[in-house]
């Protein structure tokens, strides 16, 4: 894993890269306040938890939440040395399948699993950021 690329590729993603449907916005809004370990976690990878490369939202009616089945992050380098680990109930793997990244370096794709948060986008669209 190269934790300084990692990190310089997060730095440059301009938040307007990350998917702009109101699931993924939600997600993007509160997950660091809601799962701090996590994010410092992968913080530790050079990821920034606010910069998803894709999210598998499962909406829920229950107590206003949505539960995000898996959320996939981009990882520079190599997969040696990067261990399965599970943190605030959230395992964190490397993702079988995912989305193309279109990155040339070497890199890999971790995802996290069942993240549940409260659903907090107004539903008119013209009221998002």
């Amino acid at each position: 894993m190269d934790t300084g690329k990692t990190k310089k590729y997060y730095e440059a993603l301009p938040p307007e890269d990350v998917c702009q449907c109101e699931c993924c916005q939600n997600y993007v809004r509160q997950v660091r306040s809601a799962y701090p370990l996590v994010a410092d976690y992968l913080q530790g990878l050079g990821v920034d938890i606010e910069k998803p490369l894709e999210t598998w939202p499962l909406e829920s009616e229950e107590n206003g939440e949505i539960d995000y089945l898996d959320v996939q992050y981009v990882v520079l380098g190599s997969r040696v040395g990067f261990r399965k680990t599970k943190i605030s109930d959230v395992c964190i793997e490397i993702a079988e399948s995912h989305p193309p990244t279109n990155i040339r370096d070497a890199h890999f794709v971790i995802q996290a699993d069942r993240v549940r948060l409260k659903w907090q986008i107004p539903s008119d669209p013209g009221l998002q950021e």
